[in-house]
Formats: structure tokens, sequence, C-alpha cells
């Protein structure tokens, strides 16, 4: 299964340069002459950053000393226009800002509400997509969810016909507890094995989390959506799963959240959260700040992805949201019955009225991709008993 994946993907992989290749050849050769045309910069204009740029001007400050930046505060201080603003209180602001900033995700000021808005607002969900392929989508990384999981792999497994499945880690829940990512891998992984390890500065002893029996379990083929959104368990996951049962991912990269936050009062309603251990794969490799990057990138915008789950949680099935449904036309199949499949559609937009057509369907495209795939996979499969 996994070898007629790989020939699959090295297939697009092969074929998509070509195309890309004649779509740009035209605007190239019509942009030649303007780029001929166009001045050459001199070295120092092409790599001098621009102040204006965020990141050039982190470039910028970064080659200041010590003694550069205690120059900075002193002139901005004594001689800016409104110089009596810049208080310390002013000027210790805008450090911390600066450092959150800098820090990206290490570290972040939240209020309460910012805190519980990190919450998936979405429910656990779980559907057979055809004869072959299972799909499961979590919504909170918690004990309800692995309770959820647990029911839809034992009805799965009871299935024989079922051989592959799509594992959703797209939920938006930024941060959950890494003893649930232990709980949900130890439904994929053997008994007593090392899964991941966490580990804090000065401390070389670290927390290491093992997988555990389970009566609930799969041992078939699995596929992991993943995307910007997938958050600290989903990615540590994802990423064991592809290390340990060498899984096809797809989607967009992960962020890296990989990490433990501790979260403490600063203030009213001010709560700083910041990075305390980093969370490390069993050879020591992090995932903070760099995420996990699919084996096949296609990218399901979050908005269409939110509506999606919505749709879902209100009780529409998941096929719904897998192929555009087109209007229907008139073909020679309608033209042989007498019927015209076009007459409802004309009636409506003659009485000026909505149409279900009007505007386009949902579509999830990372979803759509694994099981185009898979439908691939299988009728090659099945060509090959054929013969």
């Amino acid at each position: 299964m996994i070898q007629r994946m790989n020939l699959l993907i090295a297939l697009l992989i092969a074929i998509t340069p070509l195309s890309v290749a004649a779509q740009i050849a035209e605007p190239a050769k019509a942009n030649a002459a303007d780029a001929a045309a166009a001045p050459t910069p001199t070295p120092k204009e092409a790599s001098e950053p621009e102040a204006d740029d965020p990141q050039k001007l982190r470039e910028l400050i970064d080659q200041l000393n010590q003694g550069n930046l205690q120059e900075a505060f002193r002139l901005l201080k004594s001689d800016y226009i409104n110089r009596e603003d810049l208080d310390y209180l002013e000027i210790n602001r805008s450090a911390l800002q600066g450092m959150l900033d800098r820090l990206d995700f290490g570290a972040m000021l939240l209020t309460e509400k910012s805190r519980s808005a990190r919450n998936s607002p979405f429910k656990f969900y779980e559907a057979k997509i055809n004869e072959s392929v299972a799909y499961l989508r979590f919504g909170k990384f918690n004990k309800a969810g692995v309770k959820a999981l647990d029911g839809a792999l034992t009805k799965f497994t009871k299935d024989k016909k079922l051989e592959t499945l799509i594992m959703d880690l797209r939920s938006p829940q930024a941060q959950a507890d890494f003893a649930i990512a232990a709980e949900i891998l130890s439904r994929f992984r053997p008994a007593n094995e090392l899964l991941f390890k966490s580990r804090r500065p000065g401390n070389e002893r670290a927390t290491l989390f093992v997988s555990k029996p389970n009566d609930a379990n799969w041992r078939r083929e699995i596929i992991l959506l993943v995307d910007h959104e997938t958050g600290n368990v989903g990615e540590m996951i994802a990423a064991v799963l592809k290390r340990e049962n060498k899984c096809l991912i797809i989607g967009e990269r992960t962020p890296g959240l990989t990490v433990e936050y501790r979260d403490v009062p600063i203030g009213d309603d001010r709560i700083l959260r910041y990075a305390i251990a980093d969370v490390l794969l069993e050879d020591d490799s992090s995932l903070f700040q760099k995420g996990i990057e699919p084996d096949i990138i296609t990218e399901t915008p979050e908005k269409t992805k939110h509506a999606i789950y919505k749709a879902i949680d209100g009780g529409k099935p998941v096929a719904d949201f897998l192929y555009l449904k087109m209007r229907p036309r008139l073909n020679e199949a309608a033209l042989v019955a007498g019927t015209d499949p076009e007459l409802d559609y004309y009636l409506l937009r003659s009485a000026r009225k909505p149409t279900p057509w009007d505007k386009p369907s949902l579509e999830d495209r990372a979803l759509r991709q694994a099981v185009d795939l898979l439908n691939a996979t299988s009728f090659l499969k099945e060509d090959d008993k054929k013969k």
C-alpha cells in the first residue's frame, strides 16, 4: 500500500515541474526586456536591510552592541520630540513587547478570554467514507476525546474491509496535556515503547512518555491530516506515527508548538505564558518552532475548514465536503431520455430566486487529496489482481 502511494506521489512530483514551466515560460519571455532594462543594484543596495520591514529591522538591531543600544535609549530620552512620554514605565513596556515579539510563541501575554478561546469549539467525529476507508477527527484533545477514540477504533477494527484510517489532527487547539498525546499514541503503537520525552533546561533527567497496553487499537494503514492550526498534541502524534508507522501526512506545515508552558498571572487579567520544557522525540530531536512538513502539501482555507467542521457537528455527513457539486447540465443521456436537468435552475433564475448553485460548495481539499490517493491506489490494486 505504502509503495503504491509513494509511486503516485513520485509521479505527481515528476509531472508538476513540467506543467509549471509551461505556465511561466511565456510570462518570463514577455518580461525579459523589462528585466534587462532594470538597473542592477549595487552590492550595498542589494544587501542593506530596510528598516520598515520587521525582519530587516531585527537584523539591523542585531548588529548593535550593548553600547550602541544604550546610546540609542539615551538619545531618544533626551532629544526625541515627545521625550516626556519615554519614562521608565514606557521603556519597560516597549522592552517586554519587543521581547515577546522576538520569542514568538515561546512566550505570550494572554487574558482569561484569549486563553479560553484557544480551546477547540468542535466535537469528536468519526465515520466511514467508503467500504475501505474510515475517518475520525478530534475536537478537544482531552479524556473525553480519548474515550470517543476508543469507541471509534473498537467499531472500525471489527470491520475487516476497512484498510485505512484517515486521522484529522487539524483541530484548532493549540495547547493540551502531552499525557493525552501518549494515551492516543498507545492506541497505535505497541505497549511499553518510548514515545517521546520532556526535558527542562538544567535538568538532565527527562520525563519519559511510554505507551500503555489497550484493548482498543489500530494496526492497519494510517493517513494523517495536519495544518497551521495543529497544536502541540497533534504535532507530537504526527511526529511519532510518521517516524514509527511511516504513515503519509497531508496538509500544511505545522507551527512547532511542542513545548510545555507555564501560565503565571502578572496583573489584572494578564497571564504570562512561557515555555519551560522542550518535548523531544526518542532521538532527542525537537520540533519547537520548526513543525512538521507534510509529504503532500494541500491547503484548505481556515475559514472553509471551520465551516465544514461546524456543518458536520450540525449533522451533515463528511462525504458532502469531499467533492464539488456541479450544476446539472444538458447532456446526451438527457436528450435521449427527453429531459432537461437545467430546467429547475433556469426556472429559479427567471423568478429571481436563489438557487443551490449560486455559491460554490465547501470542499475539504486535504481530506479529498487523501481519499483520491486511496481510490487511485485501490484501482491499481484491482488492476493487478485482474492481470
